[in-house]
């Protein structure tokens, strides 16, 4: 403390990281500064928003087109199916029921069916 510098000791490291920022400043001189500067600055940004908005009101389209087809698309499965058959309205006991009176496929099971169904 009495005048005397303490000298650091330099690292192997240190001397590498002193000889990249060398080869950072040679590689990125600075650019002269023109009075359009603060203007093109302001135009490099406004170009970078415009590409961000246009992006974005794409994917909020995409989005509300989701969101339509996924409402459609629920309503359309909870909505009731209206059978056009009443084939497919009756249950197998209601069938059975309805032909209970049908004795004439029990007295000849093997006969073909013309000459057996004579009241159709």
């Amino acid at each position: 403390m009495n005048g005397s510098r303490v000298t650091p000791q330099h690292h192997p490291d240190d001397e590498r990281l002193d000889s990249m920022f060398r080869a950072y400043r040679e590689a990125c001189e600075p650019r002269q500064v023109s009075a359009n500067f603060m203007p093109e600055l302001w135009q490099k940004i406004d170009k970078v928003q415009s590409s961000r908005f246009s992006f974005r009101r794409i994917a909020r389209g995409f989005l509300s087109a989701a969101a339509a087809m996924s409402l459609v698309l629920a309503t359309l499965a909870i909505a009731p199916m209206r059978p056009t058959s009443p084939t497919f309205v009756t249950t197998y006991v209601e069938t059975l029921a309805a032909h209970d009176g049908d004795t004439a496929d029990q007295a000849r099971p093997d006969a073909p069916d013309d000459l057996v169904s004579e009241d159709l």
